[in-house]
Order: structure tokens, then C-alpha cells, then sequence
């Protein structure tokens, strides 16, 4: 894998990636090779985590570390599952190992791995080689996993269709419990998501400017700031800066006092594998609504608001218009919840160790 584990900020990295190790160890042994190492101290005591030194700075050397510690370790003890989290490089490097030592291979396509946009160079699709590489791997793992049917979709426009199994990340609900806020004024909006391009904030800001003029609202963005500070200055420049609280990145554990205080999620990404945060305020009884990409692309109207990416306008009218209906309010939030609960982190555990035990049989 790419990271993930023990990395970024609080070491938390994925946490959802992390519990669903966790879970899959209950069941198997695992060595994990992670390409980005975890914080200084880190330590599991479901896996084994592996990682070049850190002053091997160059990525492909540090890819090439991986994969010599994985010959090492298969001659010691034979593999009989490799599963790539990430479709490429790291599902091209598991693949490429499987064929070499004949050992079946899992991988599991994650948000930049079934799209292109070239305007903000994000995706690997956009590199011609890239693509052919991810594709060759796609179609020689023993299975092939997405996120969302939305991903599945993407890849169809590239002329890429091949069978793979749809398993969506679930929640802890142990964690995330369905609390919905009453509706009140002002409006509380949440959006949790890096800064990022991707992620298209300005959209967000943009729809919350005029959601604003009609309403009194205030929206709370968390997250890691990678676009250094252009999306202050926006809110500074939309007039909303006074109602607008950029939060930053809270430890995870945290995150259910934030979903309780929310009425709304506004998210409003280009493209998305599945959305970990629109997961989360699905099962806390937060109102999604967002860009048709990841998870609202296949949960639909029945669960959230949707419209096309870019289209601030019609999110904020389409938000404006369901605070005043509330049987659709609320429709929408139970509907959630329920596909929350029939898809939670357990499912998830579960439905992956169904498939890893039938490709052991397989062998």
C-alpha cells in the first residue's frame, strides 16, 4: 500500500483503513509494505508493518525496498494472498509479484485510481503509460475491487470494462451513532475533507455564499490545508469569512461530537472513490448533499442531494429547498442510515474475508 497506517497528522493516517486491518487480522496473518512509514513509534499489535528507511527518499527506491522485503519474507514463509490497497503503483507492483511467485492477488481501486482530470493533474488515468500499466493489472489480479459503482463507471468512459466486486469502506456505528440534529436556525453545515483541488472547496464556498443570503447559516470546514490558504482568502472575498470556521484536522475520535452538531454535509469534489466523511454523516443523521461523484453517485436522490460537480447554484437551491420540506428531510437521513447500517465497518470486514477465504480455496 501506499500509507495510510501510523501516518500524517496524530499518526491516525486512514483510520478506517486501520480498523479494517484490524478486523482482516482476526482471520489472517499479515505483513503489511507501506510505501510511506508510519511516525517514529509507531506500532500494531494486529500486523507486522514494513517500510524502506526514511532517508531513502526517492519513491521509486523506496518501492523497489518493498519489494525486496517481500521476497525476503515469502522465502521464509510462503504468502498465500497479496492484497493491494491502491490500484497503481502499489496494485501493479502486488500484481507483478502474484504472477512471479504464483500467489493469487486482491486489488482494491481507491479515489485516484479509476479517473483522469487532466486541469488539476489529478488521477492516474491522465498518463497514457500510467493507464496501461494500471490496466494490465486490473485485468490480471485474481480480483478486482472498487470503492463505488461511480468508479466502476469512470473507467467504462477510458473503454476499460472488466468484472470487479463493489465493496464500499463502512462505519463504526459503535462510534458514529445516528443523532441527527434538530432542524434550527442558523443552519449548521459541516465539510471534512483536505484542502485540496480535487476536492473542489470553492464550489463549497461558493454554494454556502448563497445558501447565506437566505438563511442563517454557519459552516464548519475540517482538514489538512494543501492549498495554502487560497480558500480563506476565497471566503474572505465571498463575504462569508465571518460565518465560515476553518477548523483544521481533529483527532478522529473526535469527529461524532462534530457530526452531532451538523445539520448538513456539503461536499463538493471533481471525483471521489467512495467519501469516508459522507459515510460517517450518513450513519450520524447528518443531510448529504454534494456533487454527484462516490458515494452520492450510487446512493442517489433517495439518500441525498445531488447535482452535477461545479454547479453551486443549483446545490444551494436544492438545500434551501429541503429545509423547508421536512418529510424529505428527513426521508433522506433515514434512508441513509439505514444503507449506513446494512454496509458498516463489520460488514465490510466480513464481506472481505468471505472473498480472501474463497480464493484460498481456489489455490
Amino acid at each position: 500500500m501506499h500509507g495510510g497506517i501510523g501516518t500524517g497528522h496524530f499518526a491516525q493516517g486512514l483510520p478506517t483503513l486501520e480498523m479494517l486491518l484490524n478486523g482482516l487480522s482476526k482471520n489472517f496473518e499479515m505483513v503489511i509494505y507501506s510505501h510511506r512509514s508510519p511516525h517514529f513509534g509507531y506500532q500494531s499489535q494486529y500486523f507486522t508493518i514494513r517500510t524502506a528507511p526514511k532517508y531513502v527518499t526517492i519513491n521509486l527506491f523506496r518501492w523497489i525496498y518493498l519489494m525486496r522485503y517481500f521476497i525476503q519474507d515469502h522465502f521464509k514463509e510462503r504468502f498465500q494472498i497479496i492484497f493491494s490497497f491502491w490500484g497503481y503503483p502499489a496494485g501493479f507492483i502486488a500484481v507483478g509479484l502474484g504472477k512471479l511467485f504464483s500467489i493469487r492477488s486482491i486489488v482494491y481501486l481507491l479515489g485516484a485510481d479509476a479517473v483522469g482530470i487532466p486541469s488539476i493533474r489529478y488521477g492516474i488515468l491522465i498518463n497514457s503509460f500510467h493507464r496501461t500499466l494500471a490496466f494490465w493489472a486490473y485485468r490480471r489480479a485474481a480480483c478486482l475491487l472498487a470503492l463505488s459503482t461511480f468508479q466502476k463507471d469512470q473507467l467504462k468512459n477510458y473503454g476499460f470494462e472488466y468484472p470487479m466486486k463493489i465493496i464500499p469502506w463502512g462505519t463504526d456505528l459503535s462510534l458514529f451513532k445516528f443523532r441527527p440534529q434538530p432542524k434550527g436556525s442558523p443552519l449548521h453545515i459541516i465539510h471534512v475533507g483536505h484542502h485540496a483541488l480535487v476536492k473542489d472547496q470553492v464550489t463549497l464556498l461558493k454554494a454556502f455564499s448563497l445558501i447565506i443570503r437566505h438563511q442563517p447559516a454557519i459552516l464548519r470546514i475540517f482538514g489538512g490545508d494543501d492549498l495554502d490558504g487560497s480558500l480563506q482568502r476565497k471566503a474572505a472575498e465571498l463575504q462569508i469569512d465571518q460565518h465560515t470556521e476553518f477548523v483544521g484536522m481533529v483527532p478522529y475520535h473526535e469527529m461524532p461530537h462534530h457530526y452531532e452538531w451538523a445539520h448538513v454535509m456539503l461536499h463538493t469534489s471533481l471525483s471521489e472513490g467512495q467519501c469516508g466523511a459522507l459515510t460517517e454523516a450518513a450513519a450520524s443523521g447528518v443531510l448529504m448533499a454534494g456533487t454527484n461523484v462516490g458515494l452520492l453517485y450510487d446512493l442517489g436522490d433517495a439518500c441525498a442531494i445531488r447535482v452535477d460537480v461545479r454547479n453551486f447554484e443549483a446545490l444551494a437551491n436544492k438545500v434551501l429547498a429541503v429545509t423547508n420540506d421536512t418529510e424529505t428531510w428527513d426521508k433522506k437521513i433515514f434512508n441513509a442510515r439505514r444503507w449506513s447500517e446494512e454496509h458498516d465497518l463489520t460488514w465490510t470486514i466480513r464481506t472481505l474475508t468471505e472473498l480472501i477465504f474463497t480464493l484460498q480455496k481456489r489455490e
